[in-house]
């Protein structure tokens, strides 16, 4: 019987995701194999983990667990963006950690074009509310039937992948940016693309770009190679299986009136429950909620219980500078704010029944509470009420994480 725990972010994102893939891959050791399987979003996640001898790196196309020797297993609500993967692959194998990769053969997959739209609406609209890696846009493209699963695009032989992307590009794209407002236009033609004011060189350059299109195929056919196709029954070879989300509770795209500071996927556990339930019939599993002692948001949209500048000096001193999270032009600060204990038990509670309902006995739920050190306010003493085992952590690395003393 399979080892099973889902990780999933319990607030807005940024809570300690990555320290909790290491801890638990690191639980589980080398010796029957663990697979990390990536749920939802796509590399616009930033899961950082920090090992006993400095070693440090934020995981976006890659399972957090990989420095325990973990392999990556990417689902098919994952968004795969070959660019990135190669990038995180080779900086991973430079540090000598060569990764285990697999993926859905269903997996949608995002192309330049998408992330150069997203990047130029988000500097013409102002707002703070992506990372600019063109998630909603690969989506909303999707939606719209312009899409094809990447296992049949890397199927592909490579000139009819550059013939499928110059049709891409040309067909919908190009309208797209004219939907947009994003370029002048002459006829069918994009005479001139607006906004790219921070850009690297001219927008519209980079987009009609032989070198750009090139390259992207030659990404893609990178991935083929490295990351092979497997469904997701091919889970069941490991002995233990971490489901690592994106994002959290908060920022779930099922939520309208918050659509636009949202991620398009669900970011609770009831899409890992569906897969738990159809791959591993019968499984046990841990539900494993992750928060930081206070709250943190990146990005535009409403904040529960925010503080300003000098009530976060006044009521969060021991608040270090976030390597991770620094400002930048899609998502601007971080934003901090006071927890307030009982929304979050109450949200965890009731994504927990919501996905798990009838078979509650085969399931579990639990809390981990990260960056203890920084802030200990928290009632720690309600969550171990109200859940059966309360993780806690006062540091960076998985050393740090302990179970609170009378929990189980």
């Amino acid at each position: 019987m399979q080892n099973i725990k889902v990780i999933i972010g319990a607030s807005y994102g940024d809570e300690g995701k990555g320290l909790a893939a290491d801890f638990f891959g690191a639980e589980a050791g080398k010796k029957h194999g663990t697979i990390n399987v990536l749920t939802n979003g796509g590399p616009q996640r930033g899961h950082t983990v920090e090992l006993e001898d400095g070693t440090r790196h934020v995981f976006k196309h890659l399972g957090a667990a990989a420095f325990r020797g973990a392999a990556t297993y990417m689902a098919e609500q994952f968004l795969v963006n070959p660019m990135e993967f190669c990038r995180e692959y080779n900086e991973l194998s430079g540090m000598g950690h060569v990764p285990e990769t697999y993926m859905d053969p269903r997996c949608r997959f995002t192309t330049p074009w998408d992330m150069l739209v997203n990047q130029t609406l988000q500097e013409k609209r102002g707002l703070h509310n992506s990372c600019g890696f063109g998630i909603w846009e690969t989506v909303l493209r999707y939606d719209r039937g312009y899409g094809i699963p990447v296992g049949r695009f890397l199927n592909m032989s490579r000139e009819d992948r550059l013939s499928f992307l110059i049709r891409l590009r040309d067909s919908y794209f190009v309208k797209r940016v004219r939907e947009l407002g994003l370029a002048e236009t002459e006829g069918e033609n994009v005479r001139r693309f607006l906004g790219s004011g921070s850009l690297p060189g001219s927008l519209e350059d980079l987009f009609f770009s032989a070198s750009l299109l090139r390259r992207f195929e030659e990404d893609c056919e990178t991935m083929r190679f490295l990351c092979p196709m497997r469904d997701e029954d091919y889970l069941r070879h490991f002995e233990t299986v971490l489901f690592e989300n994106a994002q959290g509770l908060l920022l779930d795209g099922n939520a309208p009136e918050e659509q636009d500071f949202t991620t398009p996927s669900t970011t609770g556990a009831g899409r890992v429950f569906q897969t738990i339930e159809r791959v591993f019939q019968g499984a046990d599993a841990e539900i494993v909620y992750v928060n930081r002692s206070y709250l943190t948001r990146h990005g535009d949209g409403t904040m529960e219980n925010e503080l300003d500048a000098a009530q976060r000096r006044l009521l969060l001193p021991g608040v270090r500078p976030d390597a991770t999270n620094g400002e930048n032009r899609f998502q601007g600060i971080l934003r901090y704010g006071m927890m307030d204990v009982n929304s979050l038990a109450d949200r965890i509670s009731a994504d927990y029944a919501l996905c798990c309902g009838a078979v509650r006995n085969r399931y579990r739920s639990s809390v981990m509470i990260t960056h203890m050190n920084e802030f200990a306010g928290i009632d720690t003493g309600l969550l171990a009420e109200r859940f059966g085992t309360l993780y806690l952590s006062d540091g960076k690395t998985r050393s740090a994480v302990y179970k609170a003393a009378g929990t189980v």
